[in-house]
């Protein structure tokens, strides 16, 4: 089955529309008008990125979906789905081990998944999603020490963790975010204008999500659940967020990448597509400046590094 196949495949089972797009590298929103602190102009000065590729790993993370950087060992986690659909309960989902050039340390680290995706890390536990479960996984044991059942969930997808220790995910299925608190699992947000959230990043004050189904930027203030569209239609078939110099970079999992002012301007500084690589839920490794791309079907993690703009 070749890629382009299997990328259908994937659309049909997320239950969502695919949002074509032929954007212009420069797209301006913002979908509202906001003012800019002292502190977020100075932010601004970086007003986009270059890319340059310095490595990628070998073939054999079996539908790589997302990385995450453990800066206190000094190595990466890769979710890898194994064999699609990706809601499939088969059991094949594992996370392998990755060093800071993109040889594989253990390659099986974690198994017993089913389709592991997005990926948090807090006090010696990473908390990943699989399908409708969030599993918490030791770290010094390399051992499963939970799995919470969330009901109603059809596909947990991306996770992040707050500056106040909580964990949020989304349900790319049900236009729903949770929250893990206090050792349980807690609705925070359900809105069907959310448009298949997946990607998820949180500061102090808000959350930031990218929309698969509908390829918007919405932003959730947390204190009082208030929806803000930042831009519609822009980061289409939306999947990973990372911050970087006060913006943000936003991945297309079609395999475009995008950098986004504070002010919410938007460019697109990569585009992978001809390569048939994916780009599912990134990284950023803010002390080596580099950003990490897991191919999905492509079946690597490929790095870069990032060069500001001003």
């Amino acid at each position: 089955m070749n890629t382009f196949i299997k990328a259908g495949l994937f659309a049909l089972v997320f239950g969502v529309a695919i949002v074509s797009c032929k954007n212009e590298n420069k797209v301006t929103s913002p979908a509202v008008e906001t003012e800019s602190s002292d502190s977020e102009q100075n932010l601004g000065s970086v007003t986009s990125i270059k890319l340059t590729k310095i490595w990628q790993s070998d073939s054999t993370l079996i539908t790589a979906e997302s990385v995450l950087f453990d800066e206190q060992q000094g190595l990466y986690y890769v979710s890898c789905i194994g064999n699609v659909p990706p809601d499939k309960e088969d059991g094949d989902g594992y996370i392998a081990t990755m060093d800071q050039r993109g040889n594989i340390l253990n390659a099986a680290w974690i198994r017993g998944l089913d389709a592991p995706k997005g990926m948090a890390l807090k006090d010696g536990k990473l908390y990943v999603t699989d399908i409708n479960e969030f599993v918490i996984i030791d770290q010094a044991s390399a051992s499963i020490v939970k799995r919470i059942n969330v009901p109603g969930s059809t596909f947990l997808n991306d996770v992040a963790l707050a500056p106040d220790g909580k964990v949020y995910f989304t349900d790319s299925g049900q236009n729903t975010i949770y929250v893990y608190t206090d050792d349980k699992v807690k609705l925070f947000k359900k809105d069907r204008g959310l448009g298949g959230t997946n990607g998820i990043f949180v500061d102090e004050e808000t959350i930031y999500l990218a929309g698969y189904g509908n390829g918007d930027i919405n932003t959730i203030d947390i204190a009082s659940k208030e929806i803000t569209n930042r831009g519609k239609g822009v980061v289409p078939n939306g999947d990973g967020i990372a911050p970087w110099e006060g913006g943000y970079v936003f991945s297309n999992w079609y395999g475009e990448v995008y950098y986004i002012t504070p002010n919410w301007q938007i460019e697109k500084v990569l585009d992978t597509k001809d390569a048939k690589q994916n780009a599912a839920d990134i990284t950023i490794n803010q002390k080596t400046s580099e950003l990490l791309i897991p191919t999905f079907f492509d079946n690597r993690v490929v790095a870069y590094k990032i060069e500001n703009v001003r």
